[in-house]
């Protein structure tokens, strides 16, 4: 399997959890504080050109990692496809309710977030931190590698 076809099944799984769970909490208005709609502007087109960006960036990364022996980075894409899942169902959001996009979870600090949000987050410092450990797992196998030819 390609890790391009990983990235479109995380961004398909992240891109339906959050547009469902959205949809349940705006027709349930669950929760203590009920559903707050941010209405900022979430500009679709700018975030499918940062989206279209981030995945050039990613396969660049890719390509010089192969190259170096860090492998295919497989982390990296599946947190790629969760951060423009996440992304562009924000940026869809604002289309799907006229009032904004839904926000429900209430965090601390007076912050309200989606699962979008989230998944932003821990698709930013995962696809880092994947590259971080592929380097670090690379170097370690170079040095036990270079350690027991010498010894």
């Amino acid at each position: 399997m390609r890790p391009a076809a990983v990235a479109v099944g995380a961004f398909a799984v992240a891109f339906a959890l959050d547009l469902l769970t959205k949809t349940y909490f705006v027709a349930r208005a669950v929760g203590p504080h009920g559903v707050v709609y941010n209405q900022r502007p979430h500009d679709l087109a700018i975030r499918i050109d940062v989206s279209l960006l981030t995945l050039a960036v990613v396969y660049v990364l890719t390509v010089v990692a192969r190259r170096r022996g860090l492998g295919r980075l497989w982390g990296a894409w599946i947190c790629v496809g969760i951060l423009l899942g996440g992304t562009l169902s924000n940026g869809v959001s604002s289309y799907l309710w006229a009032r904004g996009v839904p926000d429900f979870i209430h965090v601390s600090g007076g912050w309200v977030w989606n699962v979008a949000d989230f998944e932003i987050v821990v698709g930013l410092l995962g696809a880092a931190a994947s590259v971080v450990v592929s380097a670090v797992a690379a170097y370690a196998r170079h040095r036990f590698e270079r350690l027991s030819t010498q010894g």
